[in-house]
């Protein structure tokens, strides 16, 4: 009996257990799924993975953007896409929301909901979105195609200098805010492609007052000319009233009514695109005024650049159309500069910190490269840990940059002037005063070349030559201030000052002797111009080579004394070149030419043992003459007096003879 009863008790506690457990295990089963019997705009995704559900729904909304929908508007069909009233749909809003469908707290409660999914289906909206202008526009567009009597809320425009008015009529329009809400129905629904939009008859809200008082306006804006000026960079510009009068566009409104009058862009664009460049300015860098008498720093600030501001130049233009005919000409902030004021502020107070002068003589081709060089180089800005190189920041030495041929020294022997080495020749004398800046201001040296030989007008060892795009002078500002290069020269000399904050380091030089000195030769070379004649000669100075070592040594405020690796340097050796006749380079004359003598007036034997010692050949032309006194000399001889002539040469003698002549 106690068995029987247990079982009577179980069976029915197990059938209401059933569903539960049901519950439990197809919970466990949709867990991270959208809910059971869920849809968004009737596509169904209930029981979908998230990703699965996304699917489902861009195919929806690719078929309704392929699907064209047909309006019906006074017995006209027109043709509408998805595209044309921008319609666009938030996907993953839609999986979100439906994904929160029903939630619920509490086993009870979950449980409720679970039930519900079998009996009460959830459709959600499809959240899409349109653009409502597209949609009033294409509206306006069947209202003139299709209605015959629309009702009109008049009209203004200008030919040529003349106002033109059309005045309000009632007609019959497009219900806009019942045809808006038709149009996005019919387009987020697929099979509905069939609408009729319904079309009332309509009193413009416009009147003819409204139509005469912009007249009006239209009227002041076009009767005359207007300047407009810019006080950041002093532009000026005058439209005159016929272009004013093409640019006029007005637009009336019925819904609500507005009547706006305006400018076209494409008009006052076109006017202004030619002067463009002179409101238009690029952004200019902060810059240091250097007081070079007393090293005095102060800033110059920086500008931004200016852009053109058209919606601003037409509103200042109509706003000076309708009062005094002036006003400003606003203008855009454009790009920033690469240096600004708050950069050269951040910078800290400058102070000079080394400089160098190097002295050379005036007048030369070279000074004019010193000097075009320094003029590029001044006014340059090295940042904290960037390396500064002369190469870089002046490019190659050209003619169109302004350098000139002058000497250089090419493979180690000075030269001038038809290589292109020799365009910007002498520009090394500001590599060396640069360096020397460098040096003494304790900037770190990354890369310098001495000359291949010395000259005395720069430090011996301390020096730099330029070349392009090798040899280069660089260093790296090593500190944690700006460094302001400056230059300055006169006729005679070329300055580089070094302005920034080196911690208070003060640099000095210790410099050697000359090291394994090797004396210079001297080396006949025979003259190839024709210019030099025996006995004259040509000479180059020769230079000895030897060995330098020079030491920076950096003392420090702390009292810290540091001596760097010392630099060593080999100067190449230069012959002494002595240029000479090429019947003097072996050191003794050999088959040299001669110098003619002046013989006319001597006698003819005299002139003849004269040119026969001399090695030459005499060629004798006998001329008359009347004179006894002449008979036997020379008159004339060819080459002249002075010519040089070689060995085995002829001189021709012209020989006066005696003709008394007929006595009878």
């Amino acid at each position: 009996m106690r068995a029987r009863a247990a079982l009577f008790i179980l069976v029915p506690v197990a059938i209401l257990l059933l569903p539960f457990g049901v519950f439990v295990a197809d919970s466990a089963a949709a867990s991270g799924r959208i809910p059971r019997n869920v849809s968004v705009g009737g596509v169904a995704i209930g029981g979908l993975a998230p990703d699965d559900a996304r699917l489902t729904l861009e195919a929806h909304v690719s078929r309704l953007r392929a699907e064209p929908a047909t309006f019906t508007v006074d017995g006209s069909d027109f043709v509408a896409t998805a595209d044309d009233v921008g319609f666009t749909v938030d996907i993953d809003a839609a999986i979100d929301a439906a994904m929160r469908q029903r939630a619920a707290d509490g086993m009870v409660d979950r449980f409720g909901a679970w039930i519900s999914g079998f009996r009460d289906p959830i459709d959600l909206a499809l959240p899409a979105t349109y653009d409502g202008d597209a949609i009033d526009a294409l509206l306006g567009e069947w209202e003139l195609q299709a209605i015959e009597d629309p009702a009109d809320p008049g009209s203004i425009t200008v030919e040529g200098m003349e106002v033109v008015t059309s005045y309000p009529k009632q007609g019959r329009a497009i219900n806009r805010e019942v045809a808006t809400g038709i149009v996005e129905e019919t387009i987020s629904t697929l099979d509905t492609t069939d609408a009729t939009l319904p079309v009332v008859d309509r009193q413009p809200r416009t009147t003819s007052a409204d139509i005469d008082a912009a007249a009006a306006r239209v009227a002041a804006i076009i009767d005359g000319p207007v300047t407009l000026r810019s006080d950041e960079t002093g532009f000026l510009i005058t439209f005159t009233a016929d272009q004013i009068a093409q640019a006029v566009r007005v637009t009336v409104v019925d819904d609500p009514p507005a009547i706006t009058i305006d400018l076209d862009d494409d008009v006052i664009g076109a006017i202004l695109e030619p002067r463009r460049p002179e409101f238009e300015v690029e952004p200019v860098d902060a810059a240091f005024n250097v007081d070079l008498e007393t090293n005095e720093v102060s800033i110059i600030p920086g500008k931004n650049g200016t852009r053109l501001d058209l919606p601003g130049v037409i509103a200042a233009l109509l706003d000076a159309a309708e009062g005094s005919g002036f006003g400003p000409f606003p203008l855009d902030t454009g790009a920033e500069p690469d240096f600004t004021t708050a950069d050269a502020e951040a910078a800290g107070d400058l102070d000079l910190v080394s400089e160098f002068t190097t002295n050379h003589p005036p007048g030369e081709a070279r000074v004019i490269n010193i000097q075009r060089m320094a003029d590029e180089v001044d006014g340059a800005i090295v940042q904290p840990g960037e390396t500064f190189s002369i190469n870089d920041y002046v490019g190659e030495r050209t003619i169109e940059d302004g350098y000139v041929a002058a000497p250089a020294i090419i493979g180690g022997v000075p030269y001038c002037c038809d290589h292109p080495a020799n365009i910007g020749g002498g520009v090394s004398q500001f590599a060396t005063t640069f360096f020397n800046a460098v040096f003494y201001g304790c900037y770190e040296d990354v890369e310098h070349t001495p000359h291949s030989l010395w000259f005395s007008r720069y430090p011996m060892g301390r020096e730099a030559t330029l070349g392009f795009p090798a040899p280069d002078v660089k260093f790296r500002n090593n500190t944690d201030t700006i460094v302001l290069i400056k230059t300055q020269y006169t006729s005679r000399s070329i300055t580089v000052k070094f302005f920034g904050n080196n911690g208070g380091k003060k640099c000095t030089d210790e410099t050697s002797d000359k090291h394994d000195i090797v004396p210079f030769d001297e080396v006949l070379v025979a003259d190839d111009t024709g210019e030099l004649h025996p006995g004259d000669q040509k000479v180059r100075k020769g230079k000895e080579g030897f060995t330098v070592f020079v030491t920076r040594i950096i003392e420090y405020p702390d009292g810290r004394i540091v001596r760097e690796e010392p630099f060593r340097w080999r100067y190449r050796k230069l012959d002494q070149q002595i240029t000479v006749h090429p019947c003097e380079v072996t050191g003794e004359p050999v088959n040299c030419p001669v110098q003619l003598p002046n013989l006319v007036g001597t006698a003819y034997e005299d002139a003849f043992h004269t040119l026969d010692g001399l090695g030459l050949i005499v060629v004798k032309v006998e001329v008359p003459t009347d004179s006894q006194k002449k008979d036997g000399v020379i008159v004339e001889m060819t080459p002249p007096a002075g010519e040089w002539a070689e060995l085995g040469s002829s001189v021709t003698v012209k020989v006066a003879v005696y003709d008394p002549g007929d006595d009878a």
